[in-house]
């Protein structure tokens, strides 16, 4: 698509909207003022991909263009913000922009050949790095560590705690299981050195 419709739409909102929305508060007032994105009879997490992907598509054509405008278009689907640049003369700062992102949500191919089937694996693999990430917190608490500990550290603190409570040695059978479930979590997010 060379020209998102919603465009003029999306730029209304954020300018009587100076503090940003969110993705969700766009979308949402998009669907009351405008009677956008008809249901369909595909599966609903397909139509919320699809209706992601159009705004993001929107917001992306936008940003380039009111870069020229001397504006920048904040994206993130918590705040999507228009901000005045506040030099003249220089070229935004490349780190700024996220490129891959970007270029999917302008690749209106990806949005034609996105399936049902392609989306719930996007949200499955989405689901298990989120858990995993939770797990890895859990685990680093039982164990007593801090989130940039070394591999050499969290194995001396499995040794230490799980020696204090190895049933044999009168302690908790229950927590000893807690602190080998939490070390085998933390065994899968790290990767011990071979020497």
């Amino acid at each position: 698509m060379s020209n998102n419709p919603l465009k003029p739409a999306i730029l209304i909102i954020l300018k009587e909207t100076t503090a940003g929305v969110s993705e969700y508060q766009l979308i949402r007032q998009l669907e009351a003022e405008h009677a956008l994105f008809p249901e369909t009879g595909e599966g609903a997490e397909l139509a919320l991909f699809q209706k992601h992907f159009i705004i993001m598509n929107a917001l992306y054509q936008l940003q380039q263009s009111l870069l020229e405008d001397g504006f920048y278009l904040v994206i993130s689907p918590l705040n999507i913000q228009l901000q005045a640049i506040n030099y003249s003369g220089e070229t935004l700062p490349s780190e700024m922009i996220d490129t891959k992102l970007r270029d999917y949500y302008l690749d209106w191919s990806q949005l034609e050949e996105t399936t049902a089937d392609n989306v719930t694996e996007l949200l499955s693999s989405f689901w298990q790095r989120y858990l995993a990430i939770d797990k890895k917190a859990e685990a680093l608490i039982k164990l007593g560590l801090s989130e940039n500990v070394e591999w050499d550290n969290v194995q001396r603190s499995y040794r230490r705690l799980a020696a204090l409570h190895h049933p044999d040695r009168g302690g908790d059978q229950k927590e000893f299981i807690a602190i080998r479930e939490a070390y085998e979590i933390l065994s899968g997010c790290f990767k011990p050195k071979i020497h």
